[in-house]
């Protein structure tokens, strides 16, 4: 099998991390279809389907990180349930990391539309939804007090790994409540200390007990069902059969699978990761020469990463709302830059240059800043553009371009140099709020006049806060009736050369 891929794409804001991580996930989890994808007359569809079905197939999982995101999230942690007694329990549920570990151990997966049968070979639901998470089987009732035809009803992945991981038969979701069933059939032994003696009014023998208690036993097994849980899980019994079914026909060798994180350094990643930082090495996966265990501290089990996990990240240079990365971290992926390109911006876009209008912005932001806090080419490109100008109704309006590009550097652009300059108004107005065109100064700004009274008064003498608080001018406000196209088209031309 190919070497993992451990990856994450940083850059500015607008690059197209997120689309490239797309691109990347689906390349590392099935490399022939990502070729033929690219051979074929439109790649960027192909791939997208691809994509889609390799998320549910399971393959491909996305999550994003975020401050408060934890070990108990990503991996395993406890989750408030309720007991037979209806009080408040704790049980041990998996994260996503977890499941798709699981998911990389199955050599197959339940196509969808499959029909699924129970134990005597009856239909007992159709897979009509999955993901890494797990499946949605819809089931026909077969109560006459149901109000739906139809439910659908949802099947964790980590529950079915856990029962095939105690080797527990799929019987144990189908057990009658009245009637006494074969305890060696659930595999307990007659000397079960949790027995009770038999009953001869339940026509019990020192070899069968009623479905009850049986159910009772297989929950506290189970360590994640109750025996009410169990009275009502055939379809989870099936999803069981189905999968003991397809692994019988398939081969031992693990299945690709890539797990996309969405602003990887939003989380303090020792946090997230812990223990499972060690096990994310190559060389130290599962089945490889150094293969390396981890004990789980909620589980109480040992777990390894199997050889065939991808994990692609995606990080923005300018967020600073946690601490970068750490080494440990780092020396784990290849680092690959996602810089912006204005190559793929319009060299006119309603009669302005808004290539040249975003290299100009950038080429001023790179020299306060440095780089990293350029503007990604996705603000601009084209598609975006004119995915407002139709939400905003501007598409029958002459003038609608213009307005999208107004709107675009009023609620994007301006916003976010704001927040890199530190809301130093006055920088922000130097890099792109004011143009000369010709001898006619256009600014976007516009400040109040002090009161000269009032500063008369004032016994010191204050730094006025004009520098640190501007208002946009209404004249190029799209929505406003004081819009000016004309004058707004001169800016961007003035900004554009520089001016």
């Amino acid at each position: 099998m190919a070497k993992p891929t451990m990856k994450i794409l940083y850059g500015p804001p607008g690059t197209g991390k997120t689309w490239q991580a797309m691109r990347e996930a689906v390349k590392a989890t099935d490399p022939d279809l990502y070729a033929k994808a690219l051979a074929g007359e439109a790649p960027e569809e192909a791939l997208k389907s691809i994509h889609d079905s390799l998320v549910a197939d399971g393959r491909i999982l996305w999550v994003t990180f975020h401050p408060s995101y934890s070990y108990e999230d990503f991996v395993e942690g406890f989750r408030p349930v309720l007991n037979e007694q209806d009080q408040l329990a704790y049980k041990v549920v998996d994260g996503p990391f977890k499941m798709l570990c699981q998911r990389a151990r199955l050599t197959g997966d339940i196509p969808l539309q499959t029909i699924l049968k129970d134990g005597s070979g009856r239909d007992a639901g159709q897979v009509v939804r999955k993901d890494a998470e797990g499946w949605v089987v819809r089931v026909t009732p077969n109560r006459s007090d149901e109000i739906a035809e139809r439910i659908d009803k949802f099947v964790p992945r980590y529950v079915v790994s856990k029962i095939l991981a105690k080797k527990l038969s799929p019987k144990i979701f189908s057990i009658p409540g009245n009637a006494p069933v074969k305890l060696s059939e659930y595999g307990i032994s007659s000397d079960d200390p949790r027995l009770p003696p038999p009953r001869a009014e339940k026509n019990e023998t020192d070899s069968t007990r009623v479905g009850s208690v049986v159910r009772r036993i297989i929950a506290a097994d189970t360590e994640i069902f109750s025996s009410s849980d169990l009275a009502n899980s055939a379809h989870i019994g099936a999803v069981i059969r189905e999968i003991l079914k397809l692994q019988s026909q398939e081969s031992s060798a693990p299945t690709s699978v890539t797990l996309v994180i969405d602003e990887i350094n939003r989380a303090e990643s020792s946090r997230v990761f812990g223990e499972l930082l060690t096990l994310l090495e190559v060389n130290k996966r599962e089945g490889m020469p150094e293969e390396k265990q981890a004990w789980l501290p909620y589980s109480k089990s040992p777990f390894t990463v199997p050889s065939s996990v991808s994990i692609i990240g995606t990080m923005n240079t300018v967020d600073r709302s946690l601490t970068a990365l750490d080494f440990a971290m780092r020396r784990r992926f290849d680092f690959i830059l996602v810089p912006a390109n204005p190559e793929k911006v319009l060299t006119s876009y309603g009669g302005m240059p808004a290539r040249e209008f975003l290299k100009r912005i950038n080429n001023r932001v790179t020299a306060l800043l440095g780089s990293g806090y350029e503007f990604g080419h996705a603000f601009l490109m084209e598609h975006r553009l004119e995915e407002i100008r139709s939400l905003m109704s501007w598409s029958d309006d002459s003038d609608g371009q213009a307005k999208v590009f107004a709107h675009v550097l009023r609620t994007n652009i301006l916003p976010t140099l704001a927040e890199y300059l530190h809301n130093d108004w006055s920088k922000v107005k130097a890099v792109a709020g004011i143009a000369q065109s010709d001898t006619l100064t256009i600014s976007l700004f516009e400040s109040s006049q002090p009161d000269q009274k009032f500063l008369d008064r004032l016994e010191e003498e204050y730094e006025l806060s004009e520098n640190r608080s501007l208002s946009y001018s209404h004249w190029w406000d799209p929505s406003s009736e004081s819009w000016d196209a004309a004058n707004f088209q001169r800016f961007v031309i003035a900004l554009a050369n520089g001016h």
